[in-house]
């Protein structure tokens, strides 16, 4: 019989070894985004044109110059200014083996992946075409007294490759909600098959709602809160709500596994901390490969037009005003641009230069 203490020593060091594996992987892609004095020479050209809140639109010209002054070719330009605008951490590099064995774990996130398609159709349907989202967001500003107004993005001129690695950014909350899902489902009364049945199916249900939510909110859209005179970017008060709650659940309910394992569940498979970790790791790896798909098909095709079609509702329900919000010498000015009907009309750009010559 195995002692309960080993098994509970080596099912923490399976939990550790995604972690163990990322430190590496880490230090690898602050090496890949560039270490030479020319690539921190421009790191800092970028950092004070974010610094001062202006679009990377705005210099773009200026920046492109200034790498082929030092030779930085443009996959590196896109890797620097990624790493500034959407930096990866060790959250994201636990879910890289996932990309090494995706052939064996292929057919369990088919399972989920085929039905999430329709049930993502339909959630979008809801939440933008029936409007629903924007009559959450209308009771969210009454209750609040929040202000809607519109501030460009800072990444809105960056280097292509940045859309690949905004994707990458993103998949932590998507793969996490999975496994956020499955710790949930394992304290119910099920057999071990009917837990993986269940978790699939809500797990379908809340990537599906989470989706369209980051994908209509990933815009220029913030809420203005005078009374504690500060701004709340629509994506970042998602994002805000969404990662502390899965993060702190996730530390919870592994924790309290472990501890309390056989208690729990005894006499059951999951009962098993060994078991109970590779599950946890099973899971993690299939919803990261979930978490790809779901980057593929809907944020790549669809991501776009449930944008466009949720600030259009905004612009009907509070015709807000799109500001440039800068700093410059110490000073803070927010300046009023053009509605944000007609900066989506322009395709949610417009000319800096006649901007500032007014």
């Amino acid at each position: 019989m195995v002692d309960p203490s080993e098994a509970l020593v080596a099912s923490i060091l399976i939990l550790l070894s995604p972690i163990i594996l990322a430190l590496p992987l880490s230090i690898g892609w602050k090496w890949w985004v560039g270490s030479e004095p020319e690539h921190e020479h421009y790191m800092e050209k970028v950092r004070r044109v974010l610094d001062a809140g202006i679009p990377l639109r705005r210099y773009r010209a200026e920046l492109d110059a200034e790498a082929r002054r030092f030779l930085i070719d443009p996959e590196r330009q896109a890797r620097i200014e990624s790493d500034l605008l959407h930096p990866l951490g060790i959250q994201h590099f636990i879910l890289l083996p996932s990309l090494i064995i995706w052939p064996i774990l292929g057919l369990f996130a088919a399972v989920i992946a085929i039905p999430l398609m329709p049930v993502l159709r339909a959630i979008e349907w809801i939440m933008i075409d029936k409007r629903a989202l924007a009559k959450a967001a209308k009771v969210l500003q009454s209750f609040t007294r929040w202000e809607v107004i519109g501030i460009p993005r800072l990444d809105d001129g960056a280097k292509q490759l940045d859309k690949v690695l905004a994707s990458v950014h993103r998949l932590p909350i998507t793969v996490f909600l999975g496994l956020f899902t499955y710790l949930v489902v394992l304290y119910l009364p099920l057999e071990a098959r009917d837990i993986l049945l269940v978790s699939g199916a809500v797990y379908i249900v809340l990537v599906s709602i989470t989706s369209v939510l980051r994908a209509a909110t990933a815009n220029a859209l913030v809420f203005a809160d005078p009374t504690k005179r500060r701004l709340i970017p629509m994506d970042t008060f998602v994002e805000d709500a969404l990662g502390p709650l899965v993060g702190v659940g996730l530390v919870f309910l592994i924790t309290r596994q472990l501890i309390y394992d056989s208690q729990l569940r005894s006499n059951e498979l999951f009962g098993d901390p060994v078991v109970f970790s590779l599950s946890v790791l099973l899971v993690l790896y299939t919803a990261t490969i979930i978490g790809v798909t779901v980057e593929l098909s809907f944020f790549r095709f669809r991501g776009k037009e449930v944008r466009k079609a949720f600030q259009v509702q905004m612009v009907e329900e509070y015709d807000p005003t799109v500001y440039l919000f800068t700093r410059n010498m110490g000073t803070l000015r927010l300046s009023p641009l053009m509605p944000l009907s007609e900066w989506l009309n322009k395709g949610e750009v417009f000319e800096f230069d006649s901007a500032e010559s007014e």
